[in-house]
């Protein structure tokens, strides 16, 4: 159960805090974002003034037949080069927001994935982290699964023989004839970190199906369970 607890936690704090992350940046645009609006609102004002007043010093440059005096050049200048600064803060406005809908897609998408990419949702007690896997007998279709799944995890062809039908081993004795269970076991399961039972379907007093999901994996399995003279066994196939 601890080491339930710490893997579980550890996954939801890292989720949490790539999600926290993006939405402290988001925070921080929209703050930003408002702020650059009333300052916005602000420039596009003077710069509408500003505009007026060019055209008008322009026009006088247009129709004058004299130069104008050195001032009046002068104010032109500066007005030309406050409309052009205006005009670069206004662009970045939009540049603002461009990247506030950025991290708003990254969040949502963040916020997607974390949904998406969580095991089944299921009591604790179906849950089994590998670090608790062990040899549990088959008094019940459970204990079947776990015993099962930990002989395999451990390459250990005799419990996982025993683990099955009468059936089955005899189907499996074939298979397993090369002696390379011991390889291979332990490979299938390198990328699990533990099982939890999704689903469970009563077929009849003495035949269930488990729908098994692998963490760590991803896999969701249909296993067959039935009840024999010594117990649960794993059955040949969940039809």
């Amino acid at each position: 159960m601890a080491g339930r607890r710490i893997f579980f936690g550890a996954v939801m704090i890292v989720a949490m805090a790539v999600i926290a992350a993006l939405w402290g940046m988001q925070l921080e645009a929209n703050r930003h974002l408002r702020e650059q609006a009333d300052a916005s609102r602000q420039l596009l004002s003077r710069l509408a003034v500003l505009e007026v007043d060019n055209n008008r010093l322009s026009n006088i440059v247009a129709q004058a037949n004299t130069p104008l005096a050195e001032e009046q050049l002068a104010e032109l200048g500066k007005l030309r080069e406050e409309v052009r600064r205006l005009r670069n803060r206004t662009n970045d406005l939009q540049t603002l927001r461009t990247e506030l809908r950025r991290l708003r897609g990254e969040l949502s998408a963040a916020r997607s994935s974390m949904t998406s990419n969580a095991p089944p949702d299921v009591p604790a007690s179906d849950i089994f982290p590998r670090d608790s896997w062990k040899f549990a007998g088959y008094d019940t279709p459970e204990n079947a699964v776990e015993s099962v799944t930990w002989a395999i995890s451990q390459g250990d062809e005799d419990s996982y023989m025993e683990s099955l039908s009468p059936e089955l081993q005899d189907e499996m004795q074939s298979e397993l004839a090369d002696g390379s269970f011991g390889d291979l076991g332990p490979l299938e399961m390198k990328e699990a970190t533990g099982f939890r039972i999704v689903d469970r379907e009563t077929v009849s007093d003495g035949r269930q199906i488990f729908t098994i999901y692998l963490d760590g994996q991803g896999d969701e399995t249909p296993l067959a369970l039935v009840k024999t003279a010594d117990g649960w066994r794993v059955d040949r196939n969940a039809d």
